[in-house]
């Protein structure tokens, strides 16, 4: 099973495309950078550059959890839902209780609805598109109906004063979206778990026939994505100060923007989190310079429309090419593969007759 599990991450993290894919990416946000630099005084300035820091956070601790996902081929379209929902929880306990309690109560409604997704997923064999759009919409009008459909102010300013601070010029947010990327990056791709999520989102059957608990594999996701939806609420009710119930509308479409225009797959198997953050930062530097710029906000919409398109067009593409190659990598990398012991003593038994005949 390891050596099916090597395989499949070999293949799905090393091929030439997908490499090229990235740096593409990344050359764009480079190319726009720099051509924002150039047309504005303020965009390359160490306070923006926190701002946009800043900004990027929720979205980007959200992509995380949802690139987990992608990698072992589902999707959370119930983000949106959870981070409106959470933050409600938080600023109506805080406000009953202590803030403290509240951060806590956050938490593990967090946990809690991202077990509720994974148990309607793996559980009852809901696709899970359609489960966690449904669940969205349902946690999304639990927080109108338990707001009143009112944003709450906290009145405790604690959680605002934390999620304000800078540290070394740098938000706060800033380095919890840099931890979770670290987290994800050893998870995903120094650990067992993350070599089962690129196999079962590779191949679920060929996964289950190599021995792996493919529901339990695909559930892992869903509860880490509801503690990450569970932070990324405390970050934006922290920024506000309000736990607005609608606040989380645009969320999935920029999560999703985000993870799929940096390469992680939509179709699954393939992805890495260095992608998803150079998604996030694209998204993030585009969203900034329409501000700076003065420009309409309903063209971001339509760009973050328009690169969802494109970039699971070119996933297609990439993902019908990685089909026509994998029998020939397979097999190469079965010619590379040195012997095993059970081989070679297998190999040895079937000599030694032949040995004691010529004796």
């Amino acid at each position: 099973m390891r050596d099916y599990l090597r395989r499949t991450v070999d293949l799905a993290t090393s091929t030439s495309a997908q490499a090229l894919q990235s740096y593409a990416v990344f050359l764009v946000l480079l190319a726009i950078c720099i051509g924002l630099s150039a047309v504005s005084d303020v965009f390359p300035t160490i306070d923006n550059i926190g701002n946009i820091s800043e900004q990027v956070s929720v979205v980007g601790v959200a992509a995380m959890g949802m690139t987990l996902l992608l990698v072992s081929g589902n999707i959370d379209l119930s983000v949106g839902g959870q981070v409106a929902l959470i933050g409600v929880v938080v600023a109506t306990v805080s406000n009953y209780t202590d803030v403290v309690v509240g951060v806590l109560a956050g938490i593990l409604v967090g946990g809690a609805l991202g077990t509720l997704n994974g148990i309607i997923v793996t559980w009852f064999s809901v696709n899970s598109l359609v489960a966690t759009l449904g669940s969205g919409l349902a946690f999304g009008g639990a927080a109108f109906l338990l707001s009143g459909s009112q944003p709450i102010v906290l009145v405790d300013r604690t959680l605002q004063i934390a999620m304000n601070l800078r540290l070394l010029r740098v938000p706060v947010p800033t380095y919890l979206f840099a931890a979770v990327i670290v987290g994800a990056t050893w998870f995903l791709h120094s650990t067992v778990g993350g070599r089962e999520l690129f196999a079962v989102g590779a191949n679920p059957e060929a996964a289950r026939y190599a021995g792996l608990r493919v529901d339990r594999v695909r559930f892992v996701p869903f509860v880490i994505m509801g503690l990450l939806c569970a932070l990324a609420s405390l970050i934006l009710t922290g920024l506000l100060n309000t736990a607005d119930p609608g606040a989380g509308a645009r969320l999935p479409l920029d999560v999703i923007a985000a993870t799929v225009v940096g390469g992680v797959s939509i179709m699954g198997g393939r992805g890495t989190v260095f992608m998803a953050v150079v998604g996030v930062l694209l998204i993030g530097v585009v969203s900034n310079g329409f501000n700076l710029l003065g420009l309409d906000p309903n063209y971001q919409s339509i760009f973050s429309g328009i690169i969802i398109v494109v970039a699971v067009a070119v996933d297609s593409a990439l993902q019908k090419r990685a089909a026509r190659l994998r029998p020939a990598g397979m097999a190469r990398m079965e010619q590379r593969r040195p012997p095993s012991d059970s081989a070679v003593s297998l190999g040895d038994r079937e000599r030694e007759p032949a040995d004691r005949t010529n004796a």
